[in-house]
């Protein structure tokens, strides 16, 4: 007589907790493919919302235009490029002080990053990283390898720089000047308001803070791009070497005489707290051998 064959009896308390395994992994792997999808949106939301200003048309002083937060909060929550001190509204030459502030800070080398950069800079309200750190060789490498016909463009190039530059220069130290000015009266102006409160103290200090701070990291960016055109001549006299380098260094020298004569007129408005390094101020021995 054949034995029956004996047919497994399933054992339903395990296919049920397997199950129940199963799902709860569908669900894990469900939630975390929505979050990845949630944090791409997001990151797309602040590419866009960091490149947008920086992509359209450029405005007045070469600030980005127009901001991804215009007319959405108060300027001085946002606008740049020192901001978090101080709740108080900017006047119009606190404004105007951070318009002109913006093309004297940036790097440069190279100007559409800056752009970008810049604009993030405002949205994300960081310190800026400039303020401590700038690669003055970046200017001198742009100029050596971006193709060209001839090295006269080169050349020609670092003058319309400098030069542009120089005229800058004296209106912003108008600008950060007034703006010194009316914060002293600020600060003077605090011994005679009543009932003032921990709160406006704090606001009102917070602002003299960012303003300084905006002049002192434009003073500082001054002898930075003083060092970048200067190392950028040297390079290019000794990779290609042209009989204009001694126009170069002409405007070089103009330049460095505009940063010289506004030297004590930015400390004084930036205040003695952001006094200009040593090694920033030193003389500069000429470069070309006539």
């Amino acid at each position: 007589m054949l034995a029956t064959p004996r047919v497994p009896v399933p054992d339903r308390a395990g296919d049920k907790l397997a199950g129940t395994q199963r799902r709860k992994l569908d669900a894990r792997v469900a939630g975390i493919e929505r979050i990845k999808r949630l944090l791409s949106r997001l990151a797309f939301c602040i590419a866009v919302a960091t490149a947008a200003p920086a992509s359209a048309q450029a405005g007045d002083f070469g600030r980005p235009k127009p901001s991804f937060f215009d007319g959405l909060f108060p300027p001085q929550f946002w606008r740049g490029p020192v901001v978090g001190y101080s709740a108080y509204p900017l006047t119009d030459l606190e404004l105007e002080l951070r318009d002109r502030s913006y093309v004297l800070i940036r790097p440069n080398e190279p100007r559409g990053n800056w752009n970008i950069y810049i604009a993030g800079f405002g949205i994300a309200h960081l310190f800026p990283p400039a303020y401590t750190y700038y690669d003055y060789t970046e200017y001198a490498r742009m100029l050596l390898w971006t193709p060209a016909r001839s090295e006269a463009s080169s050349y020609n190039r670092l003058i319309e720089d400098m030069d542009g530059d120089g005229r800058l220069v004296g209106p912003f130290v108008q600008v950060a000047c007034a703006v010194a000015d009316l914060d002293l009266k600020r600060e003077r102006s605090l011994a005679y308001v009543g009932d003032l409160v921990e709160g406006e103290v704090a606001n009102a200090f917070g602002r003299i803070w960012e303003n300084r701070l905006v002049t002192a990291w434009v003073h500082r960016a001054l002898h930075w791009r003083l060092a970048s055109y200067r190392y950028a001549l040297e390079r290019l006299v000794i990779a290609v070497p042209s009989g204009r380098a001694v126009e170069v260094e002409r405007a070089l020298t103009r330049f460095q005489a505009i940063v010289t004569q506004v030297d004590p007129a930015l400390a004084r408005c930036a205040g003695a707290e952001f006094a200009l390094p040593a090694e920033l101020a030193a003389p500069l021995a000429p470069i070309v051998t006539k």
